[in-house]
């Protein structure tokens, strides 16, 4: 019957298996011929290596602080005019013109020895203030102070002779070895593509002094002193040390850049015709430094699942990372991330259910297919691919299951339509047909060991629920109408007397006639069952009163609807004639009852123990 009924559906799911048999393991899988591709040739996601060369941090936390960075090198106030098209011995001395005097006097003349000098720099407090101030920072951005110390090697010896012409004052030995020192405010900007290092720009600005005077190239002359302010700018690298501790060690190498004005003069005794200097400096620069943060967070993680193509361990991993940093300044490629997960999941779901239909795991299949159907969102071709997946499996068990009903696997049937109706409308809608012959086989268990009164009454239940076995239940009620015409002369109640009656009768409209001696039963079982008039009007009339006061019970009563509990259904209908719990029967939270009125079923859902849903089938 199922089968007929159904004939259409099975040639589909024919199909669908010849189609789906022709899939092979680490090939693309297509579907919707070719408009929805996934190559599973390629181990990684479309991307991997350009995220692995551009992005591999996106996602890190940032930099808190750097508590201090210390930085030693050697540079050169080297020269700032002149064109690098029109190179000689000059082009790498200091710029005369960058010295300025009181009057028209010889000017200092300094050779490639004499611009060479060291420095320290250390700047401290380095704090990632975009990071604290707004919560959010592309780069990390550190600000701070730093101190600068710097002399020279070899300064340059005045031309006092000429100068002590011009006044007697300046015609003292000394030499011109600015001694700086510096007070700026710094900010750092990192870029750190890869874990192990990171490149590092940074400017400064701030206010210079100096002493620049020095009789003897060991001292300085403290009376003569020059102030004004000094800006540089540096570009590095920077090598991280122990890269999984918390505080974190660098060395690296800056090339660094500044311009120092020094446009005051403090010179009470005029000892110099120096009014102002600039000095231009380049140089290379070893670094130490600390810091603390920077450390990879799931949502880098997050991010190797998804590139291996593990969406299912991706996406909660980049819901992890969006809870921790809601206001990461990449929270917005997180978020994409994330929508692709949720698209690309029930396809990979899908898939591995093929794998496992082609393997013969058919439940577990079905379980991966009716976990991917709760994970799609908004995608009605991943929904319609997972229905139909379902629905072919609820085909081929139903078929199973017509299989089983003809070799007489009558509970073995039931149980598989039971387990069908979990999942599926075609289940449920033959839940009733498989009940009656599971109800049926119980009549013939009992008819079989002489329990013809129970027998009848479980075919006539069988029947009024499906009433395609009329001509079955008329073949076993006439065995039993004979049957019963044997025993009939034993039969002392009333219920087995009518049945007696019945069955003889029956027998005798179906056979034609029961010869005299049943004739003679017949006849003396009518008259016995008129001994029991009374009692037969005593209990239709107590009945009847029952059903009376049961629908008067029932009218006050609520009203079924959606959102009743399990009891307040149970009070109102009472108990019903088949329970299926969900998940295999392991789950009470989720229950289907079911209640046989006359030729059809009333079918009640419930989730976390409270009806959703109604259905008349």
């Amino acid at each position: 019957m199922f089968l007929v009924k159904n004939a259409r559906h099975v040639l589909i799911v024919l199909l669908l298996t010849s189609l789906f048999s022709q899939i092979k393991e680490k090939e693309p899988r297509t579907f919707l011929f070719g408009l929805i591709k996934f190559d599973t040739k390629s181990e990684y996601e479309d991307g991997y290596w350009i995220n692995k060369w551009f992005f591999a941090r996106e996602f890190a936390s940032p930099v808190n602080i750097i508590p201090i960075e210390i930085r030693y090198g050697v540079g050169v106030n080297g020269k700032s005019t002149g064109s690098s098209s029109n190179l000689s011995s000059d082009s790498f001395k200091d710029d005369p013109k960058k010295i300025r005097y009181e009057s028209d006097v010889t000017p200092i003349s300094q050779g490639a020895k004499n611009i060479w000098g060291s420095s320290i720099e250390i700047d401290l407090g380095l704090i990632n203030l975009p990071h604290y101030i707004v919560g959010t920072s592309w780069m990390n951005v550190m600000t701070g102070i730093s101190y600068r110390s710097s002399t020279l090697y070899s300064p340059a010896l005045i031309p006092h002779e000429d100068w002590g012409v011009t006044n007697s004052s300046w015609g003292d030995t000394a030499y011109f070895s600015p001694k700086l020192s510096e007070y700026l405010a710094t900010t750092h900007f990192q870029y750190q593509p890869f874990d192990d290092w990171y490149l590092n720009f940074r400017y400064s600005y701030g206010l210079a002094s100096a002493l620049f005077y020095a009789p003897d190239e060991e001292l300085w002359n403290q009376d003569l002193k020059g102030s004004g302010t000094s800006a540089a700018g540096a570009v590095g690298i920077r090598f991280i040390l122990d890269p999984g501790k918390n505080n974190r060690f660098t060395v690296g190498m800056d090339f660094r850049y500044s311009y120092t004005k020094i446009h005051t003069i403090n010179d009470p005794s005029d000892i110099t015709p120096i009014s102002r200097f600039d000095l231009s400096n380049y140089g290379f620069y070893l670094t130490l430094s600390a810091f603390y943060g920077g450390h990879k967070t799931k949502g880098d993680k997050a991010k190797k699942h998804y590139y291996r193509k593990d969406y299912i361990e991706a996406l909660p991993t980049f819901n992890k990372f969006m809870a921790e940093y809601p206001s990461h300044s990449n929270r917005h490629r997180a978020q994409r991330y994330i929508e692709d997960c949720e698209y690309k999941i029930p396809y990979q779901l899908m898939e591995k259910g093929l794998v496992l239909e082609k393997a013969g795991k058919t439940q577990n299949a079905l379980d991966t297919y009716r976990y991917a159907l709760t994970r799609v969102k908004n995608d009605t071709v991943a929904f319609n691919l997972l229905s139909g997946r379902i629905d072919q499996i609820a085909l081929l068990w139903m078929i199973e299951a017509e299989k089983l009903l003809k070799e007489q696997k009558y509970i073995r049937a039931y149980n598989l339509v039971k387990h069908v109706a979990e999942f599926s409308d075609q289940g449920k809608k033959e839940i009733r047909r498989f009940k009656s012959w599971v109800i049926l086989g119980e009549g013939k268990k009992y008819q079989e060991f002489g329990f013809i009164g129970k027998a009848m009454g479980k075919y006539s239940e069988a029947l009024s629920m499906n009433g395609d076995l009329v001509y079955e239940v008329k073949v076993l009620q006439h065995k039993a109408g004979i049957q019963m015409a044997k025993l009939a002369n034993e039969a002392d109640e009333f219920e087995e007397i009518q049945l007696a009656i019945h069955s003889l009768e029956f027998a005798r409209e179906l056979a034609g006639g029961i010869g005299q001696r049943n004739e003679q039963l017949l006849f003396d079982l009518q008259e016995k069952l008129k001994s029991y008039d009374d009692y037969k009007s005593r209990v239709l009339i107590d009945r009847r009163m029952d059903l009376g006061r049961l629908e008067q019970t029932r009218a006050r009563s609520d009203k079924l609807k959606i959102g009743q509990t399990l009891p307040q259904v149970e009070a109102l209908l009472g108990k019903p004639h088949e329970k299926i719990l969900g998940d295999d029967g392991i789950n009470p939270q989720e229950q289907l009852w079911i209640y046989f009125i006359k030729e059809k079923s009333l079918q009640l859902s419930f989730h976390n123990f409270q009806l959703f849903k109604i259905e008349k089938l």
